[in-house]
């Protein structure tokens, strides 16, 4: 997501654009429901968590934080959602839309992911250049990992054995690295130095790759995970990089289109996002700056949710 916090609603399978909601405020972050039946975008630079029917394109709800916020992550069970903030980790429960706990967390919360046992919610402490672990139940961090830097984005592999920090280091010319914990353990076990700055990671259906989005470089890194080691540096300009569940293909987030990469890296298309057309005298230009789908396997309440018309959808915002 970017500046205008426009939301479009795509069908994976051509690239249609189903549905397109404005949200009507600059966008950090996003969350779907395990169902697919609700998007909620987080407008960080106001404060506020708009809750969008991705069927419809109606904003069903808002929720006024009175802080910035930024990243969000829906835990895998759908009964929670975590949004982070400048003070701590935000907790709302989805089904009555409200915020039922705030968790302190270190400093500068950013990235998010929760483990797929929903028992253990993760969180890049940006200042502190540490991993928060944080009881679900208790919503408590119970303790950090140090990976050093500044942590920004996080991704766990669907079988939750690993987790991936990408983290930037003071300085212009100093690399910024992609870090894997084992959660087993909670012990750093590999770390990648990766190019200036780390952005977006999202984790092959099997583990064995991880794609990094390196904004300042305008590339895009392949990691191998097993040996943490680049197989392939390609050259995109994408700022987020999102995988479904049980899907070969990977999509990149690419200004006013959607790069859809193969199991290979080959281009297999590209899908052109629409103008927003949202009854404006004068339309914005879309520039896709976020993807994301639902948590979970491609099933009825998991990634892949279907439309009537068995549509695959995914959600992209600007």
């Amino acid at each position: 997501m970017g500046k205008t916090g426009l939301v479009q609603v795509v069908d994976t399978r051509n690239g249609a654009v189903l549905v397109q909601a404005d949200t009507g405020g600059r966008a950090t972050g996003v969350a779907v429901s395990p169902d697919g039946r609700r998007l909620y975008v987080i407008n960080g630079w106001t404060g506020a968590i708009t809750v969008v029917d991705p069927a419809t394109g109606e904003i069903v709800d808002r929720l006024f934080t009175q802080v910035q916020l930024s990243h969000a992550a829906m835990r895998p069970d759908g009964q929670r959602l975590y949004v982070s903030a400048s003070g701590g980790i935000a907790v709302v429960n989805p089904e009555n839309f409200q915020m039922v706990a705030v968790i302190k967390a270190g400093g500068q919360p950013q990235g998010l992911a929760v483990h797929p046992d929903n028992k253990i919610l993760y969180v890049a402490n940006s200042q502190d250049g540490t991993v928060g672990l944080v009881d679900t139940a208790t919503a408590f961090q119970t303790s950090t990992v140090q990976v050093g830097g500044l942590p920004q984005h996080l991704a766990i592999s669907p079988d939750g054995k690993r987790l991936y920090v990408s983290g930037m280091r003071l300085g212009e010319k100093t690399p910024g690295t992609l870090s894997v914990i084992d959660t087993a353990t909670n012990q750093v076990v590999g770390t990648l130095e990766a190019g200036r700055g780390a952005g977006s990671i999202a984790v092959t259906p099997d583990g064995a790759t991880v794609y990094l989005t390196m904004p300042k470089e305008r590339s895009v890194v392949v990691v191998d995970a097993a040996t943490m080691t680049v197989r392939e540096r390609l050259r995109i300009d994408s700022p987020s990089v999102a995988i479904a569940p049980g899907d070969t293909r990977v999509f990149l987030a690419t200004g006013t289109t959607t790069t859809v990469l193969d199991s290979t890296n080959a281009v297999l298309t590209t899908y052109r996002m629409k103008t927003g057309e949202l009854q404006e005298a004068r339309p914005r230009q879309f520039d896709a700056a976020m993807i994301a789908f639902p948590p979970g396997q491609p099933t009825a309440t998991g990634l892949r949710t279907s439309s009537s018309n068995g549509s695959s959808r995914s959600a992209g915002s600007s």
